[in-house]
């Protein structure tokens, strides 16, 4: 598996209030999560922060030292798990420290195997399956202009430029219950699995990613290319972007 990883504070905020990490160590498994917070001063950035360190330490925990046989029915549950518990942890800390009251983030965390990737998410955080032919969007954004796209009130266009495309209608740490999705899709031998917060989507298009990850280079020059992008139209918010290549070597005789 080849990876990169890239947070740029973007040309306009104070704080980079987005968060990520790798777990590169729990072969045959791979664990990444992003995180974009949000809140009053500094807020955002704790809980962005707490998302990712607690999540990533439950899934950690959970595939340290597991074979495939053994983890891979259970892996959805270890994402829900892992984002509930990182849900109670920024709930709670908001409740107990003033200031930080309402603070919230969203997240999207995912599982990888050589054949298989699974996503659990909450908010508008995004992950993307890339091959050579086509980019797909694996998350459903939990945002009022999606809503109201999916529901017939608005054209793609008008939720690109939507004044209230940045409403979440769920996120981490908000309310004490809250409903994590999941995803799961098999992937091959080239594909890109890229997961990246709305700093990127909301000023690059689905077309110029996919066009970015099959032209020369490596994972980091492209991550850079695309930091450039979202830079050149504006660079309006915090843009993080993490993506992993399946370097998986397939069988003699098997079907590419």
């Amino acid at each position: 598996m080849e990876y990169a990883a890239k947070s740029h504070i973007g040309l306009v905020r104070q704080i980079n209030e987005d968060e990520f990490a790798l777990h590169t160590d729990l072969e045959p498994f791979q664990a990444v999560l992003v995180a974009d917070g949000m809140g009053g001063h500094m807020a955002g950035e704790i809980a962005s922060s707490i998302a990712v360190e607690v999540a990533g330490r439950e899934l950690t925990g959970f595939l340290r030292g597991k074979s495939l046989e053994e983890a891979e029915p259970y892996i959805s549950d270890y994402i829900v798990d892992a984002i509930l518990r990182a849900n109670e942890e920024i709930y709670n800390r908001g409740r107990s420290i003033s200031g930080y009251s309402g603070m919230g983030t969203t997240i999207v965390a995912s599982i990888v195997s050589p054949a298989s990737i699974t996503l659990g998410y909450i908010g508008d955080s995004r992950g993307y399956l890339i091959t050579p032919d086509r980019i797909r969007q694996l998350t459903d954004d939990h945002s009022l202009v999606n809503e109201l796209y999916k529901n017939g009130q608005l054209t793609e266009e008008e939720v690109n430029t939507h004044p209230q495309r940045n409403i979440l209608t769920r996120a981490v740490g908000t309310d004490l219950q809250v409903e994590v999705d999941v995803v799961a899709t098999p992937w091959k031998e080239g594909d890109v699995l890229l997961l990246c917060t709305d700093g990127l989507t909301n000023l690059v298009s689905d077309e110029e990613i996919q066009q970015t990850f099959y032209q020369p280079g490596s994972l980091e020059d492209k991550l850079d290319r695309l930091i450039q992008m979202a830079l050149h139209q504006g660079g309006n918010d915090n843009i993080t972007i993490v993506a992993l290549q399946n370097t998986a070597v397939r069988k003699e005789g098997e079907a590419p």
